[in-house]
């Protein structure tokens, strides 16, 4: 496992038994035509803004995960899920994620301000299962990992993200899944800075080029990901040079071009909006390789 630092559950609101109404979920500006938001899963359903949140096709998520075990039901009653009762960060998949968690944000807490000159503003992780209520409305399973900007909270169902691990990817690992996690908060990054809201006016003055600006702005939560890899490195925590092949195939396996091939059996790059696996994978690289954030100019070199 990546050596980071101890995982605690300080940071994460544990929903899970909770339940939650499901249904509608979009994103301010997207004329509720956004729907769900998944970690790589990039095909929009409608104009608009993208933003922070990675959007999908809902009949298409479903489909490729339909032969794998079933999300949990929606409702709150009932005996609460096996995680719950063994506690917040007790599991395998909740130590890393848990831990990711604290180390991506105490990485920013002196990287925000080093690299970029603005103090960070720690967040909290959300864990559900089945479907949870969220700043930028109801969220089921099928969403993915994702920001929402308008609480500033990331929501994860981990049997859902082991799932898309392994049909994206094939595989999982602690550093694809703690990319994962890092390129949310790279999302909470971009909200801070303000990146989003000028990605947001720009796509609306510009819609013929939304997607190539949802495009730079997932490359850098990528690049951003890469970043905090390079930090931990520089900590000796990773254990040896197979885990950043294992982040690179995390990234590969949520490119564009990678998801349209599995769920559609072509690829259509008129539609992207998240870049391709070897986009996603460069970006990646650019921070792990500069350890500096600051260089994650996708803007200047994707549009």
């Amino acid at each position: 496992m990546t050596r980071i630092r101890s995982s605690n559950s300080s940071m994460i609101d544990d929903r899970r038994g909770r339940g939650g109404r499901g249904g509608g979920f979009s994103l301010p500006g997207m004329g509720g035509r956004g729907r769900g938001g998944g970690m790589g899963i990039p095909i929009r359903t409608g104009g608009g803004l993208v933003g922070i949140l990675i959007v999908l096709a809902a009949t298409l998520l479903p489909r490729m995960l339909s032969s794998g075990a079933g999300t949990s039901n929606l409702g709150g009653g009932g005996n609460p899920p096996a995680e719950v009762a063994d506690g917040t960060c007790s599991s395998e998949i909740e130590q890393i994620v848990c831990g990711a968690t604290v180390d991506v944000q105490e990485y920013w807490q002196t990287a925000l301000p080093q690299f970029m000159g603005q103090q960070y503003e720690a967040t909290k992780t959300v864990f559900f299962s089945g479907g949870t209520d969220t700043g930028c409305g109801s969220a089921t399973s099928e969403t993915g990992p994702f920001y929402c900007p308008v609480d500033r909270l990331v929501y994860i169902d981990l049997g859902f993200m082991q799932q898309l691990e392994e049909r994206l990817i094939g595989t999982t690992s602690d550093l694809a899944e703690q990319y994962i996690v890092a390129h949310e908060y790279g999302h909470h990054v971009q909200n801070l800075l303000g990146t989003n809201a000028e990605v947001q006016r720009a796509s609306q003055n510009d819609p013929d080029r939304a997607n190539q600006y949802s495009i730079a702005l997932e490359l850098q939560a990528d690049c951003y990901a890469g970043a905090w890899v390079a930090d931990v490195a520089a900590r000796n925590g990773l254990e040896s040079a197979n885990e950043i092949a294992e982040a690179l195939a995390a990234a590969e396996g949520v490119g564009d071009d990678r998801i349209q091939q599995r769920t559609q059996g072509r690829v259509d790059p008129e539609s992207w909006n998240h870049g391709s696996s070897e986009q996603r994978q460069t970006w990646f690289r650019r921070g792990y390789d500069t350890g500096d954030p600051s260089r994650c100019n996708t803007f200047d070199e994707v549009l």
